[in-house]
């Protein structure tokens, strides 16, 4: 049976992550704490296990013992993350649970109740091949918050020691991606860091009947791009923000960059592709290929109004972006 989280005394929703114990499940549970107490808010730790499904036809009551390893394993998984997120971010309120459900159904129950729900790319069990498991991707295509899929760094922790990297983000003038610029905007406020905002050109390849000039394109592009961050910039001042119009294919500009990013945010879907589709194929591309955490944004909250410094206080925190302050407290 699944849980549902519940608002702190303040009104405030938790920042949600799932756990493991395997490496990326680590990093993602660093990246939450860091991100909670960047926030100000809660972190809810969750672990989930099903039950095995063993027959015991002589009778012999085989299946207790292998439960009580079970709960066991379970409540030491928790207890390790949870003692571990208390060192890592000392000021936040931090809660922990296991759960005999589903990791899916466990996760997007208690996500409508969170402001953020956070993921390792892989867990444990699956195929070694895949950059992104099962539960990571399902819950990123059906989660009712913004959900982040971090990737283990090459050096086994969440982030490089110095950070190099901006905050990036795809633009594609769908209405998708103009709440993907409102959340990489709020990201950057929070942690004093750039936006570096990727358009890709609109292919000039057309009918010879068509005859529109390809410098016409562009330019129309590049009006459609400037108006997208404008409105933000207006909104939300005083970030540094790189605007790229880039003629290659979106999930090539945007892994290009990926390599000094800090955080990606994409759309889960765009103006192209299948409407029945939950996650659009660049958003696909880019969680399994892009080796720093990704942002997935729904357009759930597209009516929301983007908080300013002003009606923000988390906005207004002055102090060193979190990724140089992040430590390895394993």
């Amino acid at each position: 049976m699944t849980s549902t989280i519940v608002v702190d005394a303040y009104g405030h929703r938790p920042v949600l992550v799932g756990v493991d114990g395997s490496v990326s499940a680590q990093a993602a549970l660093d990246w939450a704490a860091a991100e909670a107490a960047y926030r100000r808010r809660p972190l809810h730790i969750v672990h989930t296990f099903t039950w095995p499904m063993i027959g015991d036809p002589f009778g012999l009551n085989l299946t207790e013992p292998m439960n009580d390893g079970l709960r066991a394993a379970a409540a030491l998984i928790v207890r390790e993350a949870e003692n571990h997120a208390r060192r890592a971010a000392l000021d936040i309120r931090v809660t922990a649970e296991v759960v005999a459900a589903g990791a899916v159904p466990t996760l997007l129950s208690q996500a409508q109740g969170a402001e953020l729900l956070v993921v390792g790319s892989r867990g444990l069990g699956g195929f070694r091949g895949l950059l992104v498991g099962s539960v990571s991707s399902t819950v990123t295509a059906h989660a009712p918050c913004p959900v982040i899929v971090v990737h283990p760094h090459r050096h086994g922790t969440a982030f490089p020691t110095t950070p190099t990297g901006r905050i990036v983000v795809g633009v594609d003038g769908s209405e998708i991606s103009a709440v993907a610029i409102r959340f990489a905007f709020q990201e950057a406020a929070r942690h004093r860091i750039g936006i570096t905002a990727i358009h890709a050109a609109t292919p000039t390849r057309q009918h010879p009947s068509l005859r529109v000039p390809a410098d016409i394109v562009e330019q129309v592009d590049r009006q459609l791009f400037a108006e997208a961050m404008d409105s933000k910039r207006i909104l939300i001042p005083g970030i540094d923000v790189k605007t790229k119009l880039v003629h290659s294919h979106p999930v090539q500009a945007l892994l290009d960059e990926a390599a000094g990013a800090e955080l990606i945010v994409v759309g889960s879907r765009g103006r192209g592709g299948f409407t029945g589709m939950l996650l659009g194929s660049v958003s696909q591309a880019v969680l399994q290929h892009a080796g720093c955490p990704v942002a997935v944004i729904h357009p759930h909250r597209a009516t929301a109004k983007s908080p300013t410094p002003a009606q923000h206080p988390s906005l207004e925190i002055a102090a060193p972006n979190r990724f140089a302050d992040m430590k390895d407290l394993s």
